[in-house]
């Protein structure tokens, strides 16, 4: 068996460590450098894989890769966005509050929002009211334009070889169709809330009635008034359920 050249494997580290580079090798030059014969030299790569063995290339520039430098974006060339710079932001809904960047216009609406529950829910209520009249409002919009009418809803860009501009549009109906569903929303809340104030007044005339109750006590234990005992047909709803 004749002994296997030298050359073979110097050849096959050549390649490897110029494809790892990102170069490009030329086999005829490479075989002339290494003093073989050209068909050799492809005969080798095949059967040795050459190419199997090139290292996977990394994401982004190779190392010592110069192409970005003093471009605008590249990495380096800027600090960044400063503390609570919002260029990401796309409509506010989830974005963080910074309360020393606030506007003072936005710092007074902070200040006035209502902390105690029932002014809370009374807050909450007015601007839920004012959400379902504007949507109520919408709805009746776009159920008077005429059947076929078509709105545009969303413009896409796709950039090649050919520019092209996509426009998507919402029929009438499909548009008051969502309306619906927000006012659905809307509504469902509005219910709630409700049900949260009539326990918060339930709860305040409870409160009342038995602070009456704890003076008529008082009273009548230190003997400055001489107060009637309370007779159960006297008593209101909220009395009874307390007496039980």
């Amino acid at each position: 068996m004749p002994k296997r050249s030298e050359k073979r494997d110097t050849a096959k580290a050549e390649y490897v460590a110029r494809r790892g580079r990102g170069e490009e090798v030329n086999l005829r030059e490479l075989a002339e450098q290494m003093g073989v014969n050209y068909k050799t030299l492809r005969d080798w790569k095949v059967k040795d894989k050459w190419d199997e063995a090139v290292p996977p290339k990394k994401r982004g520039g190779q190392p010592g890769n110069k192409n970005s430098k003093g471009k605008r974006n590249a990495a380096g060339s800027h600090k960044g966005a400063p503390t609570g710079n919002k260029n990401a932001e796309k409509d506010g809904a989830y974005s963080a509050v910074f309360l020393a960047t606030l506007s003072e216009e936005e710092k007074m609406l902070v200040e006035a929002t209502p902390l105690e529950v029932r002014e809370a829910l009374e807050h909450e209520m007015k601007v839920l009211k004012f959400r379902e009249h504007k949507i109520l409002s919408k709805i009746a919009e776009y159920e008077a334009e005429d059947e076929g009418a078509v709105f545009l809803s969303t413009t896409t860009e796709i950039r090649g070889k050919n520019n092209t501009t996509m426009r998507f549009s919402d029929s009438a109906f499909k548009r008051v169709q969502s309306l619906q569903e927000a006012l659905y929303k809307v509504q469902g809340r509005i219910a709630k809330v409700t049900d949260s104030l009539r326990a918060v007044e339930e709860h305040a005339a409870r409160m009342e009635l038995e602070r009456q109750r704890l003076d008529i006590l008082r009273m009548r234990a230190s003997g400055t008034v001489d107060a009637p005992e309370v007779e159960p047909d006297d008593m209101t709803d909220v009395e009874r359920e307390d007496e039980k």
